[in-house]
């Protein structure tokens, strides 16, 4: 009975043995942990700047190329516009006739509903 009562206690040293080292673990891990969730947050920091900043450059950029893309079109149309009305200035006629044409036809699309 006696050993028996010297290997309980050898056992329950044992334990508090690894009970202790585990506590010491535990605060390593903890410390490990935080540290290393600390270096993650202050990385996902810095892409978030840069990711800020690329995403003002490219808004930049696209604002940038559709004024452009604006003031081509103006310009364009007003160089059509002014074509077109030459051309009607020089031979009215078949624009005449292509502008009573299509007044007839929407005029019969809409006159038939009725």
């Amino acid at each position: 009975m006696e050993q028996t009562l010297s290997n309980n206690e050898k056992i329950a040293e044992a334990l508090r043995l690894l009970e202790d080292a585990a506590k010491g673990k535990k605060e390593e891990l903890r410390t490990l942990v935080s540290n290393k969730y600390h270096n993650l947050k202050d990385a996902l920091g810095e892409v978030e700047i840069g990711m800020v900043d690329a995403v003002s450059a490219a808004k930049k950029r696209t604002m940038q190329a559709a004024q452009q893309a604006k003031d081509l079109g103006l310009v364009k149309a007003k160089e059509i516009a002014a074509e077109v009305d030459e051309q009607v200035h020089e031979n009215p006629w078949p624009y005449m006739g292509g502008v009573a044409l299509a007044a007839l036809l929407i005029g019969y699309i809409l006159g038939r509903n009725k």
